[in-house]
């Protein structure tokens, strides 16, 4: 990973705190709280926690209480921000559900009609029993945080924006299985504020890449229909990966089906066990008419005549499409027109070849070490 570009920096997020750091690796932080300074920021942010929570849930009846957790944080990650505390100190005061003071202390910047000081009177004036279903919520959203290893990733130097969008730089986010639900909103919020960044960066040139491989687990963005669909006009390009939509349906519900057409290509490797999955693609690759022969003979078997029908097959059987052809993966393209792709081995390119020599170098120079 340290050699994997020349002319940029390779930069890590490791809110697990597990991943060793190669040598010329920087890692990086995230916090929400950086970008609360603002009033409109805060709202940001807690939108992300809120969606974070929601995803995969469908219409439930706990929307409201998420719905009002919302309305808890943005007011408190904003003040955690004027005050430049840590993240970890704004999780242990909602667990410990205090905010008198930060009521006054909104009031004395803001005055009392101001949306912060209107939102957490609101909350602090419900029904008790209400008042705690909804601290108890917003304490869920930062379960994230409860790791010591999540809050020192908080507290690491944050990703600088403007540099980052300049220049051919990498940033690799990292979290292994056993980290990955409660690493999931800081690693969402961070992808988030990248992407928001770029389209504000746009005119400037900005671009990113978003190389999202197991994305069901690591980053499963909530608004990830909208970046890709508008993602291509203002500069941000996602290159999504999952075992099968099965992974999507889980995350993203009903709009999970629409997940083919939201990607403009579609690259299908061999493996996929899951039905509805594949029936999608074998409706996509259509069927066709087949000739048919068919020889006719005499009660003594000599040949009779010769006669053609056309019968309708599918393209592509759930079978072949389950096991694929060896060294192939089947493509489908923006008209979702779909064809079998040669696939090339990274050792027999040299395109490729050289990023493989330079991290085995890069390993023999650690052992060395």
């Amino acid at each position: 990973m340290s050699r994997s570009r020349r002319d940029g920096a390779t930069l890590l997020f490791d809110p697990s705190g597990t991943v060793h750091t190669p040598p010329d690796v920087h890692r990086i932080g995230y916090s929400p709280i950086r970008q609360s300074f603002s009033w409109d920021g805060a709202i940001l942010a807690s939108r992300s926690l809120i969606d974070v929570a929601r995803r995969g849930r469908g219409d439930r009846s706990d929307d409201h209480w998420t719905e009002r957790a919302g309305a808890l944080v943005a007011p408190l990650l904003h003040a955690t921000a004027l005050r430049n505390e840590s993240l970890g100190q704004l999780a242990s005061r909602v667990d410990e559900r205090r905010c008198d003071d930060v009521v006054h202390e909104l009031n004395e910047r803001y005055g009392e009609h101001h949306p912060s000081v209107s939102l957490l009177r609101g909350v602090l004036a419900t029904e008790e029993r209400e008042r705690s279903s909804i601290w108890s919520t917003t304490s869920g959203l930062f379960a994230g945080v409860r790791t010591e290893a999540a809050r020192a990733s908080s507290r690491e130097a944050p990703l600088d924006l403007d540099a980052f969008l300049s220049g051919p730089h990498q940033l690799h986010i990292v979290a292994p299985s056993r980290h990955q639900a409660v690493t999931i909103p800081l690693v969402v919020g961070l992808v988030e504020e990248l992407v928001h960044a770029t389209y504000d960066r746009r005119e400037e040139g900005a671009r990113l890449l978003l190389a999202l491989d197991e994305l069901a687990n690591v980053a499963p963005l909530p608004r990830l229909a909208s970046i890709v669909s508008e993602g291509g006009g203002q500069g941000v390009l996602t290159l999504a990966c999952l075992q099968d939509l099965s992974q999507a349906r889980s995350r993203w519900g009903a709009s999970a089906e629409g997940f083919l057409s939201l990607f403009p290509t579609t690259v299908v490797l061999p493996g996929i066990a899951d039905r509805p999955t594949l029936e999608m693609l074998r409706s996509l690759a259509g069927r066709s008419l087949v000739e048919t022969p068919t020889l006719q003979y005499s009660p003594k078997g000599r040949r009779a005549g010769r006669s053609t029908s056309w019968v309708e097959r599918d393209r592509a059987t759930m079978s072949e499409l389950a096991h694929g052809r060896p060294g192939y993966a089947l493509g489908l393209d923006a008209s979702k027109q779909m064809r079998w792709v040669e696939l090339t081995a990274a050792h027999s390119h040299p395109r490729f070849r050289g990023y493989l020599d330079r991290s085995e170098r890069s390993r023999d120079s650690s052992r060395e070490r």
